[in-house]
């Protein structure tokens, strides 16, 4: 048994260095025979690029190192120190030659790429802690996010907004209303009569404050073209809608390295990366965006290494959209995919999703931590994606939204094997479509039907607590659980929880029966080697630490809208879950009762201390008409204010 165990070990290792030889960018920066300089404060568009004399744009000296490439001759292009208020865009031409171009920051974490504009001309707005201004732009809400899928989720109208306003490095948060600007750090935009408002963090003057407004959706393209390196640039403040991202390599793109770079408080996600090959994301963060921290889109040979994507999912938290198309790290399609050394924490969404037609993929040596939803999730895979010594571990709440170790959809050939799933609300979950569903291969054109089957299980901890299971089948009975039980291997791992001993709930003889570990082993014939015990050091490696003490402001996924009849009531829970150890009084209030005639409102408690929950109650009456009520709910700590748009419909 051990000779076998340890021959498992090998061939998965030898996989992994198998797969890091194909799924990579390549690129040989010592064909770099020319150096360019760029220098927001010093330089002139019209200089030639020198040390001395050097481009004010990173444009520019894109432009001048793709011109160089095509006449045979290799750039770097050395940004200095300054923020770039500019978008770029790289693309291929008929000239292009394999020449590498790189572009990066003179020093590491001195360039910053920015979507936003300051902007002065503040009035204090009859005498009130509000301030005004002009507002041209009329950008309305942004389309729909439909996945392409028949019958999406509702999306609440704050998430299709791509508004942003900055204040001396603070985000503010948007409200869709003059009326719920009732606490500092909020912003409103009326763009029926051009005026923007905003009500600054408390202390904030004025005066001499720095304002940012984002109007850029794109601030790096890199499109149809390759052999590109970026090294050492911040990506910020992109005001793209959720569909869109703030840094993009795409469409043909090929052979591209990203290279300890950031992407940071962008409205939507970060980076993506599709229908591109042989790209590498390594030594690089995705914090503080919108929706996903980073995200793939049918793309092959991509290797992501040592990478960060935390405190992600702000902007669709907003509308308690929480679950659909964003992840701090998010993938679909992907073939020939490597992931090491990620760290993916804090984010208000999924930690890592791999949603359709994903295979070919190994993932090894990563943290999935504290995030709101599952920590880990294969949705509509073929497979094989391969998982060793990665932890999913301890969702985030206290109190909130249903958190999963790893969850499995219609996913066949996927195995995690040295690993952890740790204190999760629900440990391993199985569910999904009775009977499967079709998947096209997206480079084959084939279809497959995917039942959840093919799952190996080997040398894992799974550990719950209190009365959460360490595995749960709520929803595929019958051929389905006959097809995953036949196709299970699980042996060798440690599954524990010292609070219940009946801790795998099983569809059979009917959904939510709770069965204990001998049992467990009786019914599926496997984990025949596997302990029920605490394992000695359960929990190491899932210990991940914020950058600030923080608190989210949440509710159910996909809870914002609630359909009633006219004379009942509308009840939302909302909860407020700390991040690290803070500490804090959090007020609450609503706005929009005033819209819904007839209606009557009580918070359950308007002030949580620490953490906790808390019921907003919306009863209408019977002559309440007919018609989709919008609600924003509030809750501030003094310091910032958090916002959740949600939805009444009377039918």
């Amino acid at each position: 048994m051990l000779q076998t165990r340890i021959i498992s070990k090998l061939c998965v290792a030898l996989a992994l260095f198998s797969a890091l030889a194909w799924s990579q960018a390549n690129i040989d920066e010592g064909q770099e025979t020319s150096t360019l300089y760029v220098d927001t404060v010093k330089g002139s568009d019209s200089n030639p690029g020198t040390q001395q004399l050097p481009f004010k744009t990173i444009a520019v000296g894109a432009a001048a190192a793709t011109t160089n490439n095509q006449a045979g001759i290799g750039t770097k292009v050395v940004v200095n120190p300054g923020t770039y208020r500019e978008s770029v865009t790289m693309m291929h031409s008929g000239k292009s030659t394999s020449l590498p171009i790189t572009i990066q920051a003179a020093q590491p974490g001195t360039v910053i790429v920015s979507g936003a504009d300051i902007v002065g001309g503040w009035k204090q707005n009859g005498g009130s802690s509000i301030y005004t201004n002009t507002w041209a732009n009329k950008w309305g809400l942004c389309p729909l996010d439909t996945g392409g899928e028949s019958n999406p989720p509702p999306e609440e109208d704050i998430i299709r907004r791509r508004e942003m306003v900055i204040i001396n490095g603070t985000v503010l948060t948007q409200v869709t209303s003059g009326s719920a600007m009732k606490y500092a750090g909020t912003f409103y935009v009326d763009e029926a009569h051009g005026s923007i408002y905003v009500w600054p963090p408390a202390g904030t003057d004025m005066k001499t404050a720095t304002v940012e407004i984002p109007s850029r959706a794109n601030l790096f393209t890199i499109t149809d073209t390759g052999n590109i390196v970026l090294r050492g640039m911040t990506f910020q403040y992109a005001n793209s809608c959720r569909t869109d991202t703030a840094v993009a390599v795409e469409f043909s793109a090929d052979n591209v390295l990203l290279d300890n770079d950031t992407f940071q408080w962008n409205n939507a996600a970060g980076l993506v990366v599709q229908f591109a090959t042989d790209t590498t994301v390594q030594n690089s963060t995705a914090n503080h965006n919108g929706t996903s921290g980073f995200k793939g889109y049918e793309s092959k040979y991509d290797l992501w290494q040592d990478n960060q994507a935390r405190y992600n999912g702000w902007r669709a938290a907003q509308g308690a959209y929480y679950a659909w198309g964003s992840s701090g790290i998010h993938f679909g399609l992907s073939h020939n995919q490597t992931l090491s050394g990620l760290d993916i924490a804090y984010n208000q969404t999924h930690g890592i999703h791999w949603d359709t037609d994903s295979m070919n993929v190994t993932l090894d040596n990563s943290t999935f931590s504290q995030n709101l939803l599952a920590n880990g999730f294969s949705e509509k895979n073929e497979g094989p994606i391969t998982i060793t010594n990665t932890n999913f571990c301890s969702g985030a709440p206290s109190v909130g939204a249903d958190n999963i170790g790893f969850e499995l959809r219609n996913t066949t050939n996927i195995s995690l094997s040295g690993g952890q799933i740790y204190n999760n609300t629900q440990g391993l979950m199985i569910e999904g479509t009775r009977g499967g569903i079709r998947v096209k291969n997206w480079e084959t054109g084939q279809y497959t039907t995917l039942v959840t089957s093919g799952i190996s299980l080997s040398n894992e901890t799974i550990v719950g607590t209190g009365t959460n299971p360490v595995f749960a089948d709520e929803s595929l009975n019958g051929a389905d659980w006959t097809t995953f039980l036949a196709t299970l291997s699980s042996d060798y791992n440690t599954w524990w929880n010292s609070s219940s001993s009946s801790n795998f709930e099983v569809p059979v003889p009917k959904y939510y029966t709770f069965i204990d570990f001998p049992t467990w082993q009786a019914t599926t014939l496997r984990d025949v080697h596997s302990t029920w015990s605490a394992p000695s050091n359960g929990g190491a490696g899932c210990a991940v630490t914020p950058d600030k003490p923080d608190w989210w402001f949440n509710t159910e996924a996909n809870g914002s809208y609630q359909t009633i009849s006219a004379g009942s009531s509308a009840v939302f829970t909302l909860n407020i879950v700390p991040v690290g150890n803070y500490t804090g009084s959090i007020a609450m209030t609503a706005d929009g009762l005033q819209s819904v005639p007839g209606a009557t409102a009580n918070w359950s408690s308007k002030k949580i201390n620490n953490f906790g929950s808390a019921t907003y109650t919306l009863a209408t009456t019977k002559s309440t008409p007919k018609g989709a009520y919008n609600l924003t709910l509030l809750a501030n700590d003094g310091a910032s204010t958090k916002a959740l748009n949600v939805t009444v419909t009377v039918q």
